[in-house]
């Protein structure tokens, strides 16, 4: 499976948690079609619990960046995604920051609205100048 399907699968996990649900292994069998492969199965629990463990951290984070909207007035669906980004920009860092922005930029669009993914764009530019400025200034 490709890191774009893995990262598809986090956000939906992500999204399925914050309506209540366990976000868990059979979730996953029901969003993939096939089984992943180890280091799939790897990432997707990386974030996963990247952003379950630093949830308050990240929407704080996003919230700051945020104008004239508050994190309750997001959609869900892109809540979700936001949050898995800015864990992978300001935590995992694994992945470079344009290929986050531009795949959640993506899931955005793909899930919710063309529009959707420009406000994500735009969020998500702002969180990387601020941890740019922050790494900068300290």
């Amino acid at each position: 499976m490709a890191r774009k399907s893995a990262r598809a699968a986090a956000v939906q996990m992500v999204f399925e948690n914050m309506l209540g649900g366990d976000g868990g292994e059979e979730t996953l069998q029901g969003l993939i079609e096939f089984v992943p492969e180890d280091d799939d199965q790897e990432y997707i629990d990386s974030l996963l619990s990247g952003v379950q463990s630093h949830m308050d951290d990240l929407d704080a984070a996003i919230e700051k960046c945020l104008k004239g909207w508050t994190l309750d007035r997001i959609a869900r669906v892109d809540r979700a995604v936001l949050r898995v980004a800015a864990y992978e920009l300001c935590y995992d860092r694994k992945t470079p920051d344009a290929v986050v922005i531009n795949e959640a930029v993506a899931l955005a669009q793909r899930f919710d609205s063309p529009q959707a993914g420009k406000f994500v764009n735009g969020v998500l530019s702002t969180l990387l100048a601020e941890r740019d400025a922050a790494k900068e200034n300290s």
